[in-house]
């Protein structure tokens, strides 16, 4: 058997061609992927996975909340949603630098095969040490994927596909053995930054949509829900090639913690099989 190097570059390849026959592409400004229709026209509407997934959850409905916290005080009101606000911005940018950073460290250890696309974020002193704690968690699970025998597929994959009607990147996919098939699977992971408060239930955790009332409509369940789409393209791209028949293994989001720890939560194979028989059709997208 081929060793998992010799494989990943296989797969890249492929996957590299496929992208150029559909030519697909992403724009990191404007957030905005390019790929051809059915008809060979190239459109610039597909949804990502994170857009297709507001098919399965409410709004976050903050307005509301914002009222009932402030009794109905329009002022108070306009003061939590501008610190909501400010608080996102806080999160999201420091989680964009150890984001990337992490990325950069993953390349190198895999071949520095690429150049990691660098997002636009401003981080203060304060900002910079806590996702420094979040890197230091990260550089532990790249530790422990390598002493799992994973390989590093690839990271930030432009995925898409116009049989299924929408596109995304999954922050790594790796390769496995598969002991059970005496061969190797696929494996995606996605690392979060968010508040451990956000990735459990609360008494006002609701569940998400049919067919998908499984999981709680909260981050860790809209996570649970994002990774198989992205593993349901990758399969889908590789149809037709000597690799159609890989199997994808698992999907696991990475926690990373303040504290230079992380956790890992396992999406359950029966969410897993959900995604990959969903009727696509019956939601518009193609």
């Amino acid at each position: 058997m081929k060793d998992l190097k010799t494989i990943s570059q296989e797969i890249r390849d492929i996957i590299d061609k496929k992208q150029k026959e559909l030519e697909l592409s992403f724009t990191e400004a404007e957030h905005i992927y390019f790929m051809k229709d059915r008809d060979g026209i190239v459109r610039n509407n597909f949804p990502s996975v994170s857009k297709l997934l507001k098919h399965f959850y409410e709004p976050f409905p903050a307005e509301d909340i914002a009222y009932k916290k402030a009794k109905g005080d329009r002022v108070e009101m306009e003061r939590l949603l501008d610190e909501w606000s400010a608080a996102g911005s806080y999160a999201t940018n420091m989680g964009s630098r150890a984001h990337f950073i992490l990325e950069k460290k993953t390349i190198e250890l895999y071949g520095d095969y690429k150049e990691v696309r660098k997002p636009i974020f401003e981080c203060d002193i304060e900002q910079e040490l806590r996702s420094n704690s979040m890197i230091s968690a990260g550089e532990k699970f790249l530790k422990l994927m390598d002493e799992r025998g994973a390989y590093l597929l690839d990271t930030e994959m432009v995925l898409g596909h116009p049989e299924l009607g929408y596109t995304g990147q999954p922050d790594k996919v790796w390769l496995i053995m598969n002991k059970e098939k005496n061969g190797f699977g696929l494996v995606i992971t996605d690392w979060k930054t968010n508040k451990e408060k956000n990735f459990k239930k609360n008494h006002w955790t609701k569940p998400m949509k049919s067919p998908f009332q499984d999981l709680p409509d909260n981050a860790l369940g809209h996570y649970q829900l994002q990774l198989p789409f992205y593993g349901r393209l990758i399969l889908k791209m590789l149809e037709g090639t000597k690799y159609e028949n890989i199997s994808l293994l698992g999907c696991v989001i990475v926690l990373l913690k303040g504290d230079s720890e992380f956790e890992e939560f396992k999406i359950p194979s029966k969410i897993i099989n959900k995604v990959m028989n969903l009727k696509l059709s019956d939601y518009g997208w193609i």
